[in-house]
């Protein structure tokens, strides 16, 4: 028997067929722009071409202040966008997933929560933009409470903060459907078997809950840190990365090296680095999830 025919045997080749077309498309619009941009990032464009130039914007990229700068809001940016999701979607969801006593009062609260995240990130950022306006609710509330008023977007001690409660108000929906989601398909005999033994509400969640949902919290953790490390449109919308560059992110560096000083290789350089951070965190998580997997099994 030849090795094509038992390799034929062994794998059903129409498979292939079904799955080159996809593989394909993924090779053009993700592989491919990929490696490109890996070749610029060596590079520098001159005179209608690019030109060799070795690692000189990655030095250049390394020495530049305002590139730490960036990465350093981002990181905050990013690190208190996951965790803030994190605690308010879970909240919410537990609290949409218990058993109350008027099932169409908890229907309605959740269609209504799912509000937010119909806006699209311009349109979240104009009505929050007026809300912080020094004639605005929060500010309203805040005098009333404490006989002052808070330049939300203005003052570079709450900018950054500021704009992501107000990416937190525009995405905490999806998390909390996907946690809510989760909880409910939770096999409800576990629940019962539990009480019979004795379990409170605290134990019920340690011992139950949070282990069944384990692989979705990591799953969320991930897909929202990738997301928002490259967050863009609703705080360039707001702020601009102002005041004092108090927001500014990464994703501002890269677009205004690229598309407004048209360094294309000094911005290849930087899609690098943040394509480079964004796997490397993830792939920690990912390790870090594993690992602990392990060691509970």
């Amino acid at each position: 028997m030849s090795v094509w025919t038992r390799y034929k045997d062994r794998f059903d080749l129409r498979g292939f067929f079904y799955v080159g077309p996809a593989f394909i498309f993924l090779l053009l619009i993700v592989i491919f722009p990929l490696f490109k941009v890996f070749q610029y990032s060596f590079q520098e464009y001159f005179d209608r071409s690019f030109v060799f130039t070795g690692l000189m914007n990655y030095q250049r990229l390394f020495s530049d202040k305002l590139f730490w700068l960036s990465l350093k809001n981002t990181f905050i940016f990013t690190i208190g966008t996951v965790i803030l999701h994190l605690a308010i979607s879970w909240v919410i969801a537990l609290l949409l997933n218990a058993q109350g006593p008027n099932p169409k009062v908890r229907n309605f609260f959740r269609g209504a929560l799912l509000f937010p995240f119909l806006f699209s990130a311009p349109a979240a950022a104009l009505l929050w933009g007026i809300l912080y306006q020094p004639l605005g609710y929060p500010n309203y509330i805040i005098e009333q409470l404490f006989g002052t008023t808070i330049n939300f977007l203005g003052d570079p001690r709450y900018a950054l903060f500021s704009v992501l409660l107000v990416n937190l108000w525009t995405s905490f929906p999806l998390y909390m459907i996907l946690i809510l989601g989760g909880l409910q398909s939770i096999s409800k005999s576990m629940y019962e078997a539990a009480r019979m033994d004795g379990a409170d509400w605290f134990q019920l969640l340690w011992h139950i809950t949070l282990p069944q949902m384990r692989t979705l919290m990591m799953t969320i953790i991930v897909i929202d840190f990738a997301t928002t490390f490259i967050h863009f449109d609703l705080v360039w919308t707001m702020t601009k990365g102002g005041p004092l560059r108090s927001t500014y992110l990464i994703s501002f560096f890269l677009y205004q090296r690229g598309m407004q000083a048209f360094k294309f290789g000094y911005a290849s350089a930087v899609g690098v680095i943040i394509a480079l951070i964004v796997s490397a965190c993830v792939g920690l998580l990912i390790f870090f999830y594993s690992k602990r997997g392990e060691v509970k099994a």
